[in-house]
């Protein structure tokens, strides 16, 4: 078997309950490795109705599973490598955090949802996404049925008639990067000694409101895309820094053109020459956005401010 993907859509604590606990039920019987990331409520429905079962799932809190797209498609990336048997699957009951997300955020979000579907595809992992259609946005709902090839509706499994491939999914959310800020934007050159964009970085970020903590990883996660400008990107770029009411954005331009899907949500193999910056960059930033064509290549990482 490989990667199951299913979108469950409920309505009620009993619509939610009649995927969720056979499911649960069957991993835990079968010795699969077994997480529950759902609501307050539901966490506490699936406790009570598991008894002495849910000492062997391990419970986990929506808002760290699901902090950012590229550090949740690690974390199932690692759940996978530590399975036990070779028979064992990582079963994921999840409700993705929704809540309080931008549009950019909500948009980037989607984009998760579709590329688990190529990212995790030779994975033994079954994951199975909640989406409460009572309190959720029906755009929202909606777009789970286009990110999901299949739906979960009690222990049965249909599928999504409104199921979109990936890489047009992943295109059509390629629209145009916001415009910059009329002021507050700071610039620095791409040059092959990339020192002064790690210091330009060191200084301005702090400034903007990335958190001391985090200070470390962004320089990192700048310099492996400004590294990315002189090995394929033609040498010459810039880098841009602002700040926005909820993050802080650095902007990395270049005038090559990148090939590929998905680029930076797949991991890269330890053999692959190419695709780890870009990785890594997506594990350290809350978002990164990407656009690339034949006037060239922006990226743009994304750190919550902490002020």
């Amino acid at each position: 078997m490989t990667l199951i993907h299913q979108a469950l859509l409920f309505d009620s604590p009993e619509q939610f309950l009649a995927a969720a606990l056979p499911f649960i039920v069957e991993g835990v019987d079968r010795g699969d490795t077994v997480l529950a990331v759902t609501s307050t409520d539901n966490t506490r429905l699936l406790r009570e109705q598991l008894n002495g079962a849910a000492d062997e799932v391990t419970f986990l809190e929506p808002a760290g599973w699901f902090d950012s797209p590229g550090r949740t498609l690690d974390a199932h990336h690692r759940r996978i490598d530590a399975l036990a048997t070779e028979s064992a699957f990582l079963r994921v009951i999840g409700e993705p955090v929704w809540a309080g997300r931008d549009d950019l955020e909500t948009s980037e979000w989607g984009r998760y949802e579709s590329v688990v579907n190529v990212a995790l595809a030779d994975s033994r992992a079954w994951v199975v996404c909640g989406y409460d259609s009572s309190s959720l946005a029906s755009t929202i709902v909606e777009d789970a049925r286009r990110t999901h090839p299949r739906l979960a509706v009690g222990t049965a499994s249909e599928i999504s008639a409104d199921f979109t491939e990936p890489a047009s999914y992943y295109a059509a959310r390629d629209t145009p990067l916001t415009p910059h800020p009329a002021t507050g934007v700071e610039w620095i050159p791409v040059h092959p000694d990339l020192a002064p964009v790690r210091q330009f970085i060191a200084d301005h970020a702090p400034r903007l409101g990335v958190a001391a903590d985090r200070i470390d990883d962004y320089i990192l996660a700048v310099n492996e895309i400004a590294t990315n400008v002189l090995r394929h990107g033609g040498g010459k770029g810039e880098v841009r820094i602002w700040a926005t009411d909820r993050r802080v954005v650095c902007e990395v331009t270049d005038t090559g053109t990148a090939t590929g899907n998905f680029l930076g949500f797949l991991r890269a193999g330890p053999h692959s020459e190419r695709g780890h910056g870009l990785w890594i960059a997506r594990q350290i930033c809350d978002l990164m956005e990407m656009r690339t064509g034949p006037s060239g290549t922006t990226v743009r990482l994304h750190m919550r401010r902490s002020f």
